[in-house]
């Protein structure tokens, strides 16, 4: 006999029923947060190891052409590793050389307007020479004719002062009280000529002068002469410093604006090539890698044709719908007959196993067990999730909302690992697929298919068994249901038949 239960409508059994709905997050989210927190990516259910491959295909797994493709992706990826590798040093290396020529840039250039201000200076200092030259030669003239007339007064002062002493004996010859006299007047005199200084020494200084203004003159005038020539050389060489300090200021600014090029190059270089390894990462993250045999297989054939266990995630994803599915089917009809109920339950736990079995060759009696008590659990936590949302919303209430809900987990789960069977997605994706109840046994069996880490089967446990343990204990606390008998079979049993109108189902 079954039957569909209709809640008995109170606001007990209502609010009871939402607290249900509502506690029933509290595993989703927990394993939401174990995940998200230890980094827990989908693609580990089928990469145990350090590298990250794509899912495995479809009846391909171990194909020849396969190993090959990978072995070429993973050359390839090991070069353009190298390449971003080389690239980075070589972008170090060109932002080294434009830093390092830079001040030697401002340097180069300082010294070309220091050369420019030197020539100019010395330019200033050369007119300024020629005009002292001009000064000091008109000195030297002048000096040389005083010099020349200062010689004549001294030669006619000695004439005087010879004279004078001749005079003074002949007048001492004399016996004549006036020759007394005038010798006195010619020793006055005498005495004024000594004291004007006109005398040999003072002709010897004043050639001195006159040759010390003429060599000052012509060295600062007269073409040949060491400060004239020094000057004129200085201001050339000044000249052909500054034009060669101004060719190569040009030159290392050409330098600088093509290690500006060669840099912006290195950059474009460094970036395509980081492109490269992130498109060669990509397809190899795509292609799947071939798998390990699952526990319990013993191989009976060696190199590309050994079989290996495998599981697409789409087809755990398929296969996990489908029994979840059939356990909210469950859930709307309630058996009275326990073993009846145990049968249909594991009736489709079984059927599910057989397709896990069928679809994925060569896997483990092991790890088919753990995907047949995989599935027995998520039978039974979507059975108990449908009467909790029937005691929760109703039977309308609890129709919508399970087409909805299950509409939604299609659409995130499927997408989710449709995309991560061949990239990465991001986390908000894995946050969402989290939240729902079908990403676990799909979670688990690809773990179980496909030799990966356990972890992802002991939190799908965990949370499958959150699951139906929390239904179960808020089921257990509803008030009990009125039972509304839809159906029978042809010749029922009479004592199982009052016993159905009896005894209500929790």
């Amino acid at each position: 006999m079954s039957a569909v239960v209709a809640p008995t409508e109170t606001p007990a059994t209502r609010r009871g029923g939402i607290l249900a709905v509502l506690l029933l997050f509290i595993p989703l989210i927990a394993g939401t947060v174990f995940a998200t927190a230890t980094d827990m990516d989908i693609s580990r259910s089928w990469s145990s190891g350090g590298e990250v491959t794509g899912a495995p295909a479809p009846a391909s797994a171990n194909s020849q052409e396969l190993i090959e493709a990978r072995r070429a992706a993973g050359e390839a990826g090991a070069q353009a590793g190298f390449l971003a590798s080389g690239t980075g040093e070589l972008t170090a290396g060109t932002q080294e050389l434009v830093d390092a020529a830079t001040p030697l840039q401002e340097g180069v250039g300082a010294a070309a307007e220091g050369a420019r201000q030197l020539h100019q200076g010395l330019i200033e200092l050369q007119a300024g020479t020629g005009q002292m030259g001009t000064g000091a030669t008109e000195i030297a003239d002048g000096v040389s004719s005083a010099v020349e007339q200062m010689t004549g007064l001294v030669i006619l002062t000695q004439q005087i002062r010879m004279a004078l002493e001749q005079a003074d004996r002949d007048l001492a010859a004399m016996d004549r009280p006036e020759a007394e006299q005038i010798r006195g007047q010619l020793a006055n005199l005498k005495g004024e000529l000594e004291k004007a200084g006109l005398d040999v020494e003072m002709t010897d200084r004043l050639d001195e002068l006159r040759s010390g203004t003429r060599d000052l003159a012509n060295q600062l005038a007269v073409p040949g002469y060491g400060y004239h020539d020094g000057i004129y050389t200085a201001t050339n060489g000044a000249a052909e410093l500054a034009t060669g300090l101004g060719e190569l200021e040009a030159g290392v600014g050409e330098a600088v604006a093509g290690f500006s090029a060669l840099d912006e190059g290195a950059s474009r270089l460094e970036a395509m090539a980081a492109l490269n390894q992130e498109k060669t990462g990509a397809v190899q993250r795509a292609l799947p890698a071939p798998q390990m045999p699952a526990a319990g297989v013993e191989l009976t054939a060696s190199g590309s044709e050994a079989q290996s266990a495998s599981l697409p995630p789409m087809y755990a994803f398929l296969i996990a719908t489908m029994v979840m599915l059939a356990g909210v089917a469950l859930g709307w009809f309630t058996l009275r007959n326990r073993w009846l109920l145990a049968f249909v339950v594991l009736g489709i736990t079984a059927l599910g196993g057989v397709v896990v079995f069928t679809v994925a060759l060569g896997m483990g009696a092991a790890a088919l067990a753990g995907a047949v008590a995989v599935l027995l659990l998520a039978t039974m936590a979507s059975a108990v999730m449908a009467r909790v949302l029937i005691h929760a919303f109703g039977v309308t209430g609890a129709v919508i909302a399970a087409v909805i809900g299950w509409i939604a987990q299609v659409a995130v789960v499927g997408h989710v690992w449709n995309v991560t069977a061949v990239a990465e997605i991001g986390t908000v994706w894995q946050i969402l697929a989290g939240l729902m109840p079908l990403h676990y046994p799909t979670f688990a069996l690809t773990a179980l298919g496909n030799g990966g880490t356990l972890t992802p089967v002991w939190v799908g446990v965990a949370v499958l068994g959150g699951l139906l343990i929390i239904g179960w204990v808020m089921l257990r606390r509803f008030t009990p249901a009125a039972v509304i008998e839809v159906a029978s079979d042809n010749t029922p049993d009479r004592e199982a038949v009052e016993e159905e109108t009896t005894t209500p189902t929790p």
